[in-house]
């Protein structure tokens, strides 16, 4: 079985002093070839869209099976694969409006990118071009947790904490959970997320099942 990391604190650093980064996917980037349509762009098999890519197509050096503390829920509706999309709720957010009880750990797959990659994929998740994504000073400098970019579903960039020394940062929406309608997922969309935590085999299929009925009840 692999090993279920868990994060670190991160102290923060100027963005210049950063290279790499570890992307924090909770949804269907943790299937590797639905994320490698984001990195070089394309369709992802069973997808509705196709993906400009990334400036740097580079594959992610490494990847790792993380528990997160916070919860899983599906709502809005996915132009990619019908249904809810998966949303991040932190177990606690300082300095936004956003607190959400936690009742985690949610799974998910970290991926080891450039900074630069990081940026691109999240303005593609945020229907913005490559090159034109956020800046990540604030959320890397310690200080914000949480950077709202946007009103949107996944335009708020998180600093979830660090791995191996390196920040560890995700997207997710500005709302509480419990502010937005539930909208259950489609089958195309949890097969995703099924294959993504069943390809890092850190969890027993049983556990996967369960984790994600759970969420769909959240």
């Amino acid at each position: 079985m692999t090993e279920v990391r868990r994060l670190e604190p991160w102290g923060g650093a100027p963005e210049a002093a950063i290279d790499r980064i570890w992307y924090v996917s909770y949804g269907s980037n943790m299937r590797l070839s639905r994320f490698l349509a984001y990195l070089r762009g394309g369709r992802a098999e069973g997808g509705a869209l196709e993906h400009p890519g990334c400036r740097d197509p580079e594959p992610p050096r490494a990847w790792a099976a993380l528990e997160l503390s916070g919860r899983l829920y599906f709502a809005t509706e996915s132009r990619i694969w019908g249904g809810g999309r998966a949303f991040f709720a932190p177990a606690e957010v300082s300095g936004t409006e956003r607190t959400d009880s936690g009742t985690g750990p949610v799974l998910a797959r970290a991926y080891d990118v450039s900074r630069e990659q990081f940026a691109d994929v999240a303005a593609q998740e945020m229907y913005r071009a490559p090159g034109d994504g956020p800046g990540l000073a604030t959320v890397l400098a310690g200080g914000e947790r949480a950077v709202r970019c946007g009103p949107g579903r996944y335009e708020t960039l998180l600093c979830l904490g660090a791995l191996d020394g390196r920040p560890a940062l995700t997207f997710t929406a500005p709302w509480r959970a419990a502010d937005v309608p539930r909208n259950p997922p489609s089958e195309r969309y949890l097969a995703q997320l099924a294959g993504g935590l069943g390809e890092m085999e850190a969890w027993s299929t049983t556990a996967v099942r369960a984790y994600l009925t759970g969420a769909m009840a959240a």
